[in-house]
Protein backbone atom coordinates (compact mmCIF):
# COMPACT_ATOMS: atom_id res chain seq x y z
CA UNK A 1 0.00 0.00 0.00
CA UNK A 2 1.53 3.42 -1.45
CA UNK A 3 2.29 6.09 1.80
CA UNK A 4 -0.33 8.54 0.49
CA UNK A 5 -3.11 5.86 0.59
CA UNK A 6 -2.14 4.84 3.81
CA UNK A 7 -2.28 8.44 5.23
CA UNK A 8 -5.88 8.89 3.26
CA UNK A 9 -7.04 5.77 5.11
CA UNK A 10 -6.14 6.99 8.40
CA UNK A 11 -8.03 10.21 7.97
CA UNK A 12 -10.93 8.25 6.83
CA UNK A 13 -10.57 5.87 10.05
CA UNK A 14 -10.27 8.81 12.53
CA UNK A 15 -13.38 11.29 10.48
CA UNK A 16 -15.13 7.82 10.83
CA UNK A 17 -14.80 6.91 14.26
CA UNK A 18 -14.94 10.58 15.43
CA UNK A 19 -18.21 10.97 13.29
CA UNK A 20 -19.54 7.82 15.35
CA UNK A 21 -18.56 9.24 18.61
CA UNK A 22 -20.59 12.82 17.44
CA UNK A 23 -23.30 10.43 16.80
CA UNK A 24 -23.60 8.71 19.73
CA UNK A 25 -23.60 11.59 22.03
CA UNK A 26 -26.17 13.14 19.50
CA UNK A 27 -28.52 9.65 20.05
CA UNK A 28 -27.63 9.87 23.86
CA UNK A 29 -28.85 13.03 24.67
CA UNK A 30 -31.90 13.00 21.89
CA UNK A 31 -31.51 13.92 18.40
CA UNK A 32 -33.38 17.28 19.10
CA UNK A 33 -31.77 18.08 21.83
CA UNK A 34 -28.07 17.30 20.94
CA UNK A 35 -28.66 19.92 17.75
CA UNK A 36 -29.47 23.18 17.56
CA UNK A 37 -32.41 22.30 15.14
CA UNK A 38 -36.08 23.21 16.56
CA UNK A 39 -39.17 22.35 14.88
CA UNK A 40 -38.40 25.25 12.72
CA UNK A 41 -35.83 24.24 11.70
CA UNK A 42 -36.76 20.93 11.13
CA UNK A 43 -33.35 19.93 9.30
CA UNK A 44 -29.99 20.77 9.84
CA UNK A 45 -26.42 19.91 9.21
CA UNK A 46 -26.72 16.55 8.19
CA UNK A 47 -29.22 17.33 5.38
CA UNK A 48 -26.42 19.83 4.16
CA UNK A 49 -24.01 17.05 4.36
CA UNK A 50 -25.74 14.44 2.74
CA UNK A 51 -26.79 16.79 -0.51
CA UNK A 52 -23.10 17.86 -0.19
CA UNK A 53 -22.20 13.95 -0.83
CA UNK A 54 -24.89 13.32 -2.92
CA UNK A 55 -23.64 15.89 -5.15
CA UNK A 56 -20.19 14.51 -4.80
CA UNK A 57 -21.32 11.35 -5.68
CA UNK A 58 -23.62 12.25 -8.70
CA UNK A 59 -21.09 14.33 -10.12
CA UNK A 60 -18.33 11.94 -9.93
CA UNK A 61 -20.09 9.29 -11.85
CA UNK A 62 -21.46 11.96 -14.46
CA UNK A 63 -17.37 12.47 -14.61
CA UNK A 64 -16.41 9.33 -15.48
CA UNK A 65 -19.29 9.11 -17.72
CA UNK A 66 -18.07 12.17 -19.85
CA UNK A 67 -14.08 10.52 -19.94
CA UNK A 68 -15.50 7.38 -21.37
CA UNK A 69 -16.99 9.21 -24.07
CA UNK A 70 -14.95 12.49 -24.87
CA UNK A 71 -11.91 11.85 -22.68
CA UNK A 72 -8.44 10.52 -24.03
CA UNK A 73 -6.58 7.34 -22.56
CA UNK A 74 -4.40 9.81 -20.29
CA UNK A 75 -7.89 10.29 -18.09
CA UNK A 76 -9.02 6.45 -18.17
CA UNK A 77 -7.47 5.62 -14.82
CA UNK A 78 -9.26 9.04 -12.97
CA UNK A 79 -12.23 7.66 -15.08
CA UNK A 80 -12.10 4.72 -12.76
CA UNK A 81 -11.36 6.81 -9.34
CA UNK A 82 -14.53 8.70 -10.34
CA UNK A 83 -16.68 5.66 -10.51
CA UNK A 84 -15.59 4.96 -7.03
CA UNK A 85 -16.32 7.76 -5.70
CA UNK A 86 -19.39 7.81 -7.40
CA UNK A 87 -20.40 5.05 -5.63
CA UNK A 88 -18.86 5.66 -2.39
CA UNK A 89 -20.26 9.17 -1.83
CA UNK A 90 -23.82 8.66 -2.86
CA UNK A 91 -23.45 5.56 -0.06
CA UNK A 92 -21.86 7.94 2.45
CA UNK A 93 -25.43 10.55 1.56
CA UNK A 94 -27.54 7.53 2.55
CA UNK A 95 -25.25 6.91 5.99
CA UNK A 96 -25.99 10.66 6.55
CA UNK A 97 -29.83 10.15 6.25
CA UNK A 98 -30.07 7.44 8.57
CA UNK A 99 -28.05 9.46 11.28
CA UNK A 100 -30.28 12.06 11.12
CA UNK A 101 -33.26 9.50 11.36
CA UNK A 102 -32.23 8.82 14.59
CA UNK A 103 -33.37 5.15 15.35
CA UNK A 104 -32.14 2.71 12.51
CA UNK A 105 -35.49 1.46 12.18
CA UNK A 106 -37.34 3.99 11.09
CA UNK A 107 -35.81 3.01 7.66
CA UNK A 108 -38.84 0.63 7.40
CA UNK A 109 -41.49 2.79 7.76
CA UNK A 110 -39.46 4.18 4.33
CA UNK A 111 -39.77 1.15 2.71
CA UNK A 112 -42.98 -0.72 4.36
CA UNK A 113 -45.06 2.77 4.28
CA UNK A 114 -43.56 4.17 0.61
CA UNK A 115 -45.90 6.89 -0.71
CA UNK A 116 -45.06 7.07 -4.63
CA UNK A 117 -46.64 10.76 -4.34
CA UNK A 118 -43.72 12.08 -2.07
CA UNK A 119 -40.44 13.64 -3.23
CA UNK A 120 -38.58 11.42 -0.62
CA UNK A 121 -40.10 8.05 -1.88
CA UNK A 122 -38.34 9.29 -5.67
CA UNK A 123 -35.48 10.30 -3.91
CA UNK A 124 -35.21 6.56 -1.86
CA UNK A 125 -35.91 5.07 -5.16
CA UNK A 126 -33.12 6.73 -7.32
CA UNK A 127 -30.65 6.74 -4.71
CA UNK A 128 -31.34 2.63 -4.97
CA UNK A 129 -31.27 2.78 -8.61
CA UNK A 130 -27.64 4.58 -9.11
CA UNK A 131 -26.05 2.39 -6.16
CA UNK A 132 -27.19 -0.51 -7.73
CA UNK A 133 -26.24 0.27 -11.51
CA UNK A 134 -23.18 1.88 -9.94
CA UNK A 135 -21.82 -1.74 -8.80
CA UNK A 136 -22.42 -2.98 -12.42
CA UNK A 137 -20.35 -0.64 -13.56
CA UNK A 138 -17.54 -1.02 -11.38
CA UNK A 139 -17.47 -4.53 -11.74
CA UNK A 140 -17.59 -4.16 -15.67
CA UNK A 141 -14.82 -1.83 -15.84
CA UNK A 142 -12.58 -4.09 -12.80
CA UNK A 143 -12.99 -7.03 -15.53
CA UNK A 144 -12.13 -5.07 -18.34
CA UNK A 145 -15.77 -5.68 -19.88
CA UNK A 146 -16.43 -4.71 -23.39
CA UNK A 147 -19.60 -2.76 -21.98
CA UNK A 148 -18.25 -0.72 -19.15
CA UNK A 149 -18.38 2.38 -21.62
CA UNK A 150 -22.27 0.84 -21.95
CA UNK A 151 -22.65 0.94 -18.08
CA UNK A 152 -20.56 4.38 -17.65
CA UNK A 153 -23.18 5.84 -19.80
CA UNK A 154 -26.32 4.28 -17.87
CA UNK A 155 -24.67 5.44 -14.61
CA UNK A 156 -24.33 8.36 -16.05
CA UNK A 157 -28.15 8.69 -16.98
CA UNK A 158 -28.97 7.50 -13.57
CA UNK A 159 -26.62 10.43 -11.78
CA UNK A 160 -28.64 12.72 -13.43
CA UNK A 161 -32.10 11.39 -12.58
CA UNK A 162 -30.65 11.37 -9.34
CA UNK A 163 -30.06 15.14 -9.29
CA UNK A 164 -33.31 16.65 -10.77
CA UNK A 165 -35.16 14.31 -8.16
CA UNK A 166 -32.85 16.17 -5.37
CA UNK A 167 -33.64 19.15 -7.02
CA UNK A 168 -37.51 18.39 -7.33
CA UNK A 169 -37.33 17.58 -3.60
CA UNK A 170 -36.83 21.10 -2.99
CA UNK A 171 -38.50 22.91 -5.45
CA UNK A 172 -41.64 20.72 -4.92
CA UNK A 173 -41.94 23.05 -0.99
CA UNK A 174 -43.84 25.97 -2.00
CA UNK A 175 -44.10 26.76 1.65
CA UNK A 176 -40.48 27.84 1.32
CA UNK A 177 -40.18 30.78 -1.19
CA UNK A 178 -36.30 30.16 -1.70
CA UNK A 179 -36.61 26.77 -1.98
CA UNK A 180 -39.67 26.94 -4.85
CA UNK A 181 -38.27 27.75 -8.22
CA UNK A 182 -38.31 25.79 -11.33
CA UNK A 183 -34.20 26.44 -11.69
CA UNK A 184 -33.49 24.12 -8.83
CA UNK A 185 -33.53 20.63 -9.64
CA UNK A 186 -31.20 22.09 -13.08
CA UNK A 187 -29.01 23.96 -10.59
CA UNK A 188 -28.06 20.72 -8.76
CA UNK A 189 -27.38 18.72 -11.78
CA UNK A 190 -24.83 21.66 -12.13
CA UNK A 191 -23.41 21.97 -8.80
CA UNK A 192 -22.96 18.01 -9.00
CA UNK A 193 -20.53 18.28 -12.32
CA UNK A 194 -19.10 21.00 -10.60
CA UNK A 195 -18.73 19.05 -7.25
CA UNK A 196 -17.38 16.02 -9.26
CA UNK A 197 -14.82 18.14 -11.46
CA UNK A 198 -13.34 19.97 -8.68
CA UNK A 199 -12.67 16.31 -6.66
CA UNK A 200 -11.22 14.11 -9.78
CA UNK A 201 -9.64 17.73 -10.56
CA UNK A 202 -7.99 17.79 -6.81
CA UNK A 203 -7.69 13.92 -7.00
CA UNK A 204 -5.52 14.25 -10.70
CA UNK A 205 -3.27 16.79 -9.17
CA UNK A 206 -2.13 15.07 -6.09
CA UNK A 207 -1.39 12.03 -8.19
CA UNK A 208 0.52 14.12 -10.99
CA UNK A 209 -1.74 13.38 -14.01
CA UNK A 210 -0.44 14.39 -17.07
CA UNK A 211 -0.80 18.44 -18.10
CA UNK A 212 -3.45 17.77 -20.47
CA UNK A 213 -5.62 15.42 -18.05
CA UNK A 214 -5.61 18.35 -15.84
CA UNK A 215 -6.67 21.27 -18.14
CA UNK A 216 -9.42 18.87 -19.36
CA UNK A 217 -10.94 18.28 -15.74
CA UNK A 218 -10.30 22.00 -14.96
CA UNK A 219 -12.23 23.15 -17.80
CA UNK A 220 -15.35 20.60 -17.23
CA UNK A 221 -15.27 22.26 -13.77
CA UNK A 222 -14.80 25.56 -14.71
CA UNK A 223 -17.63 25.63 -17.16
CA UNK A 224 -19.87 24.12 -15.08
CA UNK A 225 -19.05 26.99 -12.25
CA UNK A 226 -19.75 29.44 -15.06
CA UNK A 227 -23.39 27.70 -15.23
CA UNK A 228 -23.90 27.73 -11.83
CA UNK A 229 -23.02 31.41 -11.30
CA UNK A 230 -25.55 32.44 -13.87
CA UNK A 231 -28.27 30.55 -12.85
CA UNK A 232 -27.79 31.16 -9.04
CA UNK A 233 -27.69 34.91 -9.88
CA UNK A 234 -30.43 35.17 -12.60
CA UNK A 235 -32.60 33.25 -9.83
CA UNK A 236 -31.67 36.17 -6.80
CA UNK A 237 -32.62 38.40 -9.39
CA UNK A 238 -36.04 37.00 -9.79
CA UNK A 239 -36.60 36.93 -6.25
CA UNK A 240 -35.49 40.88 -6.34
CA UNK A 241 -37.94 41.15 -8.81
CA UNK A 242 -40.91 39.60 -7.00
CA UNK A 243 -41.47 42.22 -4.77
CA UNK A 244 -43.94 40.32 -2.61
CA UNK A 245 -43.52 39.84 1.18
CA UNK A 246 -42.36 36.31 0.65
CA UNK A 247 -40.08 37.23 -1.24
CA UNK A 248 -38.89 40.44 0.76
CA UNK A 249 -38.29 37.81 3.72
CA UNK A 250 -35.80 35.35 1.46
CA UNK A 251 -34.29 38.42 0.55
CA UNK A 252 -34.02 39.53 4.03
CA UNK A 253 -32.99 36.02 4.94
CA UNK A 254 -30.03 36.06 2.60
CA UNK A 255 -28.93 39.76 3.75
CA UNK A 256 -28.40 37.78 7.52
CA UNK A 257 -26.22 35.21 6.15
CA UNK A 258 -24.11 37.12 3.90
CA UNK A 259 -20.99 36.09 4.83
CA UNK A 260 -22.07 32.56 3.92
CA UNK A 261 -23.65 33.30 0.22
CA UNK A 262 -20.32 35.29 -0.78
CA UNK A 263 -18.48 32.10 0.05
CA UNK A 264 -20.98 29.98 -2.02
CA UNK A 265 -20.74 32.77 -4.76
CA UNK A 266 -17.13 34.39 -5.06
CA UNK A 267 -15.29 30.72 -3.81
CA UNK A 268 -16.19 28.76 -6.74
CA UNK A 269 -16.12 32.48 -9.22
CA UNK A 270 -12.37 32.24 -7.63
CA UNK A 271 -11.72 29.01 -9.04
CA UNK A 272 -13.47 29.33 -12.16
CA UNK A 273 -11.55 32.47 -12.92
CA UNK A 274 -8.31 30.64 -11.86
CA UNK A 275 -9.00 27.68 -14.23
CA UNK A 276 -9.84 29.63 -16.96
CA UNK A 277 -6.49 31.80 -17.01
CA UNK A 278 -3.32 30.45 -15.46
CA UNK A 279 -5.01 27.15 -14.60
CA UNK A 280 -5.82 27.09 -18.10
CA UNK A 281 -2.82 24.87 -19.70
CA UNK A 282 -2.99 22.05 -16.43
CA UNK A 283 -1.18 23.57 -13.66
CA UNK A 284 -1.20 21.02 -10.45
CA UNK A 285 -0.42 24.12 -7.99
CA UNK A 286 -3.43 26.19 -9.48
CA UNK A 287 -5.33 22.76 -10.10
CA UNK A 288 -5.37 22.04 -6.23
CA UNK A 289 -6.71 25.66 -5.10
CA UNK A 290 -9.11 26.02 -7.51
CA UNK A 291 -10.65 22.54 -6.01
CA UNK A 292 -10.38 23.06 -2.45
CA UNK A 293 -12.15 26.63 -3.35
CA UNK A 294 -14.84 24.75 -5.08
CA UNK A 295 -15.38 22.16 -2.22
CA UNK A 296 -15.68 24.48 0.35
CA UNK A 297 -17.95 27.29 -1.60
CA UNK A 298 -20.28 24.23 -2.90
CA UNK A 299 -20.51 23.20 0.79
CA UNK A 300 -21.42 27.07 1.55
CA UNK A 301 -23.86 26.38 -1.52
CA UNK A 302 -25.59 23.22 0.37
CA UNK A 303 -25.53 25.23 3.76
CA UNK A 304 -27.46 28.02 1.99
CA UNK A 305 -30.03 25.57 1.11
CA UNK A 306 -31.19 25.64 4.58
CA UNK A 307 -30.93 29.20 6.38
CA UNK A 308 -32.84 31.33 3.34
CA UNK A 309 -35.68 28.34 3.74
CA UNK A 310 -36.09 28.48 7.72
CA UNK A 311 -35.39 32.04 8.52
CA UNK A 312 -37.77 33.50 6.02
CA UNK A 313 -41.24 33.44 7.30
CA UNK A 314 -43.97 31.30 5.16
CA UNK A 315 -47.22 33.01 6.33
CA UNK A 316 -48.42 36.16 6.27
CA UNK A 317 -51.33 38.15 7.98
CA UNK A 318 -53.47 39.72 5.10
CA UNK A 319 -56.57 42.06 6.37
CA UNK A 320 -60.11 40.67 5.44
CA UNK A 321 -61.64 41.54 2.14
CA UNK A 322 -58.26 43.31 0.93
CA UNK A 323 -55.04 42.23 -0.43
CA UNK A 324 -52.52 44.61 1.96
CA UNK A 325 -50.04 42.31 4.25
CA UNK A 326 -49.63 43.35 8.07
CA UNK A 327 -46.94 40.87 8.92
CA UNK A 328 -45.39 37.51 8.72
CA UNK A 329 -47.42 34.80 11.26
CA UNK A 330 -45.26 33.44 14.06
CA UNK A 331 -45.26 30.05 14.18
CA UNK A 332 -43.79 27.62 17.14
CA UNK A 333 -40.28 26.80 17.77
CA UNK A 334 -40.78 23.72 19.52
CA UNK A 335 -39.28 25.27 22.24
CA UNK A 336 -42.12 24.94 24.99
CA UNK A 337 -40.02 26.71 28.16
CA UNK A 338 -40.05 29.39 30.25
CA UNK A 339 -36.94 31.21 29.65
CA UNK A 340 -36.81 31.07 26.12
CA UNK A 341 -38.98 31.48 22.98
CA UNK A 342 -42.14 29.55 22.40
CA UNK A 343 -43.37 31.52 19.05
CA UNK A 344 -41.44 33.04 16.31
CA UNK A 345 -41.49 34.66 12.89
CA UNK A 346 -38.13 32.83 12.16
CA UNK A 347 -34.94 31.01 14.07
CA UNK A 348 -31.32 30.96 14.70
CA UNK A 349 -29.53 27.56 13.64
CA UNK A 350 -26.48 27.22 14.75
CA UNK A 351 -25.22 23.54 14.42
CA UNK A 352 -23.51 22.29 17.89
CA UNK A 353 -20.43 20.79 18.60
CA UNK A 354 -21.99 17.30 18.78
CA UNK A 355 -23.62 17.94 15.18
CA UNK A 356 -20.26 18.68 13.52
CA UNK A 357 -18.68 15.98 14.92
CA UNK A 358 -21.26 13.48 13.98
CA UNK A 359 -20.91 15.36 9.91
CA UNK A 360 -17.51 13.81 10.21
CA UNK A 361 -19.57 10.10 9.69
CA UNK A 362 -20.48 10.48 6.19
CA UNK A 363 -16.97 12.04 5.26
CA UNK A 364 -15.24 8.78 6.61
CA UNK A 365 -17.71 6.86 5.14
CA UNK A 366 -16.56 8.48 1.72
CA UNK A 367 -13.21 7.88 2.24
CA UNK A 368 -12.80 4.37 3.68
CA UNK A 369 -15.47 3.28 0.77
CA UNK A 370 -13.68 4.74 -1.98
CA UNK A 371 -9.95 3.06 -0.94
CA UNK A 372 -12.07 -0.10 0.04
CA UNK A 373 -14.11 0.00 -3.39
CA UNK A 374 -10.78 0.67 -5.55
CA UNK A 375 -9.39 -2.02 -3.38
CA UNK A 376 -12.18 -5.07 -4.32
CA UNK A 377 -11.97 -3.83 -8.21
CA UNK A 378 -7.88 -4.75 -8.23
CA UNK A 379 -8.78 -8.04 -6.84
CA UNK A 380 -11.26 -8.49 -9.63
CA UNK A 381 -9.06 -7.38 -12.03
CA UNK A 382 -6.58 -9.59 -11.39
CA UNK A 383 -9.00 -12.30 -10.94
CA UNK A 384 -9.90 -11.25 -14.40
CA UNK A 385 -6.56 -11.72 -15.94
CA UNK A 386 -5.90 -15.14 -14.55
Amino acid sequence: MEKSTRILAGIGIVALVLGLIGWALQLAGGLLAGSGMTNIFLWGLMIALFAFMVGFGAGSQLVATAIYLFGGDELKPVARIAAACGLACVGAAGVAILADLGAIRNIMAMIVGLNLRSPLAWDMIALTAFIVVSIIELVAIARGSAHAKAWAVVAGVVAIVLQVVEGLLFSTQTAHAWWATPIMPIDFLVVAIASGGALMLLVACVQKRPAPAVAWLGRLCAIAIAVHLALALGDLALVALEATPEAGGVLAAIGAMWPLYLCELMLPAAAMVMLFTVGRKGGAKWGVASAVLSIVGILAHRLMLLYPAYNAPSLYLTLSGTDAVTGPYPVSTGRYLDWDTTFAQTTAYVPTGEEWLAGLLPIGVAIVATLAILWAMGKIAKGASQ
